[in-house]
């Protein structure tokens, strides 16, 4: 089994008003991928993927990971 990672977009927008990445562009340079990555993760249509979580581990620290992920197993 193995477990997939949830975005938790609500933490994600508090996190970016704090570090006043306001707009998708803004925060999409900060974390080192396109804007158009950014649109697809935060509509759902993509998850995030290896890059996109590097970015923002990179920005926000490890230690929000938790804050900005739920773990789910491959049952939820």
């Amino acid at each position: 089994m193995m477990a997939q990672l949830e975005l938790r977009k609500d933490k994600l927008r508090q996190y970016r008003k704090l570090t006043k990445l306001d707009t998708d562009q803004q925060f999409a340079t900060a974390i080192g991928v396109n804007a158009a990555t950014v649109s697809r993760v935060l509509s759902g249509t993509s998850a995030p993927g290896a890059r996109f979580i590097a970015g923002l581990v990179d920005v926000f620290g490890v230690e929000l990971f938790g804050d900005l992920f739920n773990v789910l197993d491959d049952a939820a």
